[in-house]
């Protein structure tokens, strides 16, 4: 029974070496790939070397699309609403739309509501906002490429490598540790999806290298 053990761990060792060192090496090779594509796409000069892509854009776009649709909706129906159709006089009445479909039991619990709907949804965008989607490198310089608010719409935001620094943990956010802080924005960076981890470790170690070199100069 050992022996068949042993013969078991020894054939498929080599298997699992050459599947980690071909998920390794191929990695690299998807962002040469698709990095023109990109660059494109971006609006980005040829200077510009892509380093990050986030996954799940495709859901992204078309949630930030969503939640800017809805929000403005909702938020102009609700100022029709006030304008033109609400009275005084039924104000601890229910709200009802069309014959029988209560919204709220009264005016004040449909506010509440409603302040909570767009309360979230701003704050799910404001998250959005931060969540970096490509990240591309030129010498010491980055340029940053965020979600913008409409759909296959982007905001750019260029700085330094002496810029970029990890931010403290918080406790509202439960992936903090992902929270950097890029010159005068905030950003949303995962280890995972840099183009090699050396990308990343040079981003965290050389502004302290710097600063080391400068005390002891």
């Amino acid at each position: 029974m050992n022996c068949l053990r042993l013969l078991r761990t020894v054939r498929s060792q080599p298997l699992l070496n050459i599947s980690t060192v071909k998920y390794i090496s191929q990695h690299p090779l998807k962002f040469l790939e698709t990095q023109e594509w990109w660059k494109e796409k971006d609006d980005v000069p040829q200077r510009w070397q892509l380093i990050y892509k986030a996954p799940m854009v495709n859901i992204l776009n078309y949630a930030s699309a969503y939640l800017t649709f809805s929000t403005v909706t909702v938020a102009c129906s609700s100022l029709y609403y006030a304008a033109f159709l609400f009275d005084e006089k039924t104000i601890n009445d229910p709200i009802v739309v069309g014959d029988d479909i209560v919204i709220a039991n009264t005016a004040t619990e449909g506010l509440i509501y409603l302040g909570a709907f767009i309360a979230f949804h701003v704050a799910v965008k404001i998250l959005l906002s931060k969540y970096v989607i490509r990240l591309y490198k030129d010498g010491d310089d980055y340029l940053a490429v965020f979600r913008g608010n409409w759909y296959n719409s982007v905001v750019k935001h260029e700085f330094h490598l002496k810029e970029f620094k990890k931010l403290n943990p918080s406790l509202v956010i439960t992936w903090s540790e992902a929270r950097f802080a890029l010159g005068k924005k905030k950003g949303i960076l995962l280890e995972n999806y840099f183009k090699t981890p050396e990308h990343f470790n040079y981003l965290l170690t050389k502004k302290r290298l710097d600063s080391n070199e400068d005390e002891t100069n």
